[in-house]
């Protein structure tokens, strides 16, 4: 296999094997037996916001195992920590954008001036036209940015080969911050409350006699005919399907 010649596709065999495959699983277990409907945007939106810090989490966790775990053969069983330290002593630090004059990072990458106040559903830089623009963000635009964005394409156009990957769109579901707010407060209250909606799947009324599944199934192949079977441990993932159910029957509520 291809995914055994090199240490970046051995890295991804390990970030996938040690969290990325779970949630995968996870995410498939939710559209099979939980209601979620990976079309609709809206749901899109509930998964990040009920998800997205725990997947940083682990993603976090998982590079500092990573950088401390020892490397044979040629690494002498020294981690990437300490082969970065050493590297640094050995050469110095190298220069994060060679070529770039300082001037333009400091203007475009620095901070001036009184941090820009956003609402919750507003994301900075980036968000979507439809968003309301705050003050600060609608004064002092540089009527040049636009030139030099050619002029940076031009200069990094053999560094970059690849088309864009569009990512799924999410949509916030709420028109307002007080009705975001509500669900929030709802949604804290029916987990404080350990209720569980029905219809969903989740409560053991509705289980068979098998109980709740331990596994979850990633499905590859054209018609999905392949199956890979991940252990998803009933204490971390049975609560985070809760959760799923919990906060779907309050958006769809609201």
């Amino acid at each position: 296999s291809s995914t055994h010649n090199t240490r970046i596709e051995r890295l991804w065999v390990e970030v996938g094997s040690q969290f990325a495959r779970a949630w995968r699983a996870f995410f498939f277990r939710l559209e099979e037996l939980h209601g979620l409907d990976r079309k609709n945007t809206f749901h899109l939106w509930l998964l990040h916001f009920l998800f997205l810090d725990l997947i940083n989490e682990d993603c976090e966790e998982f590079a500092e195992n990573w950088n401390a775990h020892p490397i044979s053969g040629e690494g002498h069983d020294r981690s990437p920590n300490d082969l970065l330290f050493l590297g640094q002593l050995d050469h110095g630090a190298y220069e994060d954008c060679p070529g770039i004059d300082p001037s333009l990072l400091r203007r475009f990458y620095g901070v001036h001036g009184k941090p820009a106040q956003r609402h919750a559903h507003q994301t900075g830089a980036g968000h979507p036209s439809e968003e309301e623009q705050s003050e600060s963000e609608s004064v002092g635009i540089d009527d040049g940015l636009e030139d030099l964005i050619n002029m940076v394409e031009g200069e990094d156009e053999n560094e970059f080969n690849e088309d864009v990957i569009e990512a799924p769109k999410h949509n916030d579901p709420f028109q307002n911050d007080r009705t975001r707010r509500l669900f929030e407060v709802a949604l804290a209250r029916l987990n404080e409350s350990g209720q569980i909606p029905l219809g969903f799947g989740i409560h053991h009324s509705e289980w068979d006699s098998n109980g709740y599944p331990a596994v979850g199934a990633i499905r590859s192949g054209r018609k999905g005919g392949k199956r890979l079977e991940i252990a998803l441990p009933d204490s971390v993932w049975r609560p985070r399907s809760v959760r799923w159910v919990q906060g779907l029957y309050l958006m769809d509520q609201l």
